[in-house]
């Protein structure tokens, strides 16, 4: 109802067209809150706490080795769930990894915040505005991939880079002693580890059917939920659909859009991805997307665009809304957003990720 009366508001005062809103915060609302639900269930199975153990063990104590791993599995869960669900999970995981082992907390939260965002735009479910590009311009998942993979992978090691550069002295810290756990799965640790395996699966086959995956991905997570007898606690981040349908309708009453060249050469794609990227940055990707969608054009421009929406957008907090959920769950442990440091890092991702676009064949 909040959102609504926002929306309402918000239409009346600026005479922006309401409509949109729904289309594109609903499946994202109901993404979040299946995702948020299923990462409180990893936790409370016992799930998260097993690799975090794990993950401490294989570091041998070195919290730099441990930056190297988290930015791995961050990357890949990205892959799995979207970048939205992967902070989902690892956010957590990280609370657990700087309470029991002492990890210094900062740097790999702020990794697995530049390379959840950065290697988002290597498969066409690892964010939301990638499938808003693929969507209206007819695209298909598998050119996607093929585009944007490289490019996905050289943006997230620039800004993994980037950040660990900037956090060096914390990654010198020793962890304390950790050890594998060798138990057989609790059955609770089953059933969760059988949910994210789902939901994962779900998500990635999706967009290959030309299917966008937040509703089949919601619809696992309530399907594994329902098997337990247990009531699940449902967590709805109505703050941030607040947040991003007000943006939204800010963003399309201001005209918030960039104009696209069709030409693909190496300065009309950085021209392109930096526009966009300002415009994310400023106002959130997911509105921007919704607005640049329709000045675009198919092939090397959308593939610019992408790489704008959600590289770019890192350079502000209020940027992306896997940042926005990463700050949330992380509470008062959460270290500031910089923007001296996640400009100049978005900047170099962008650049590293639009050279790697444009020497495609």
């Amino acid at each position: 109802m909040l959102l609504v009366a926002l929306v309402a508001v918000i239409d009346a005062l600026l005479r922006a067209p309401a409509a949109p809103v729904p289309a594109v915060i609903a499946p994202l609302l109901a993404f979040l809150a299946a995702a948020l639900t299923l990462a409180s269930l990893v936790e409370r199975s016992g799930l998260a706490e097993r690799a975090a153990c794990a993950l401490a063990a294989a570091s041998h104590g070195k919290s730099f080795v441990l930056y190297i791993l988290v930015c791995g599995v961050c990357a890949v869960a990205t892959a799995a769930v979207s970048l939205d669900g992967a902070v989902v999970l690892i956010i957590p995981l990280l609370v657990i990894l700087a309470r029991r082992f002492d990890a210094p907390f900062a740097p790999l939260f702020l990794g697995a915040v530049v390379v959840a965002n950065a290697a988002s735009i290597a498969v066409p479910q690892g964010n939301p505005t990638n499938l808003v590009i693929i969507n209206r311009l007819g695209l298909s998942a598998t050119s996607f991939l093929e585009h944007m993979l490289a490019p996905g992978l050289a943006a997230a090691a620039i800004c993994a880079a980037g950040v660990a550069l900037s956090e060096r002295q914390a990654l010198t810290k020793q962890l304390r002693t950790a050890t594998r756990q060798r138990t057989p799965l609790t059955p609770a640790e089953r059933h969760a580890a059988i949910s994210l395996t789902l939901a994962a699966l779900v998500a990635w086959t999706a967009p290959t059917l030309g299917i966008a995956p937040w509703w089949p991905f919601t619809a696992a997570v309530v399907i594994t939920l329902a098997a337990r007898r247990e009531r699940p606690r449902v967590t709805v981040p109505w703050r941030i659909a607040i947040q991003v349908g007000g943006l939204l309708i800010v963003t399309q009453a201001l005209g918030l859009t960039v104009r696209a060249s069709a030409v693909g050469g190496l300065p009309e794609l950085l021209a392109i991805a930096a526009s966009i990227g300002a415009a994310s940055a400023l106002a959130n990707n997911l509105p921007v997307s919704v607005c640049a969608a329709g000045l675009l054009t198919a092939g090397a421009p959308a593939y610019a665009a992408s790489v704008g929406l959600a590289v770019g957008s890192l350079a502000t907090p209020q940027g992306s809304v896997a940042t926005l959920i990463a700050s949330q769950l992380a509470g008062s442990t959460a270290p500031q957003l910089k923007i001296r440091l996640f400009a100049p890092l978005a900047a170099a991702g962008v650049l590293a990720a639009t050279l790697a676009l444009w020497a495609h064949p």
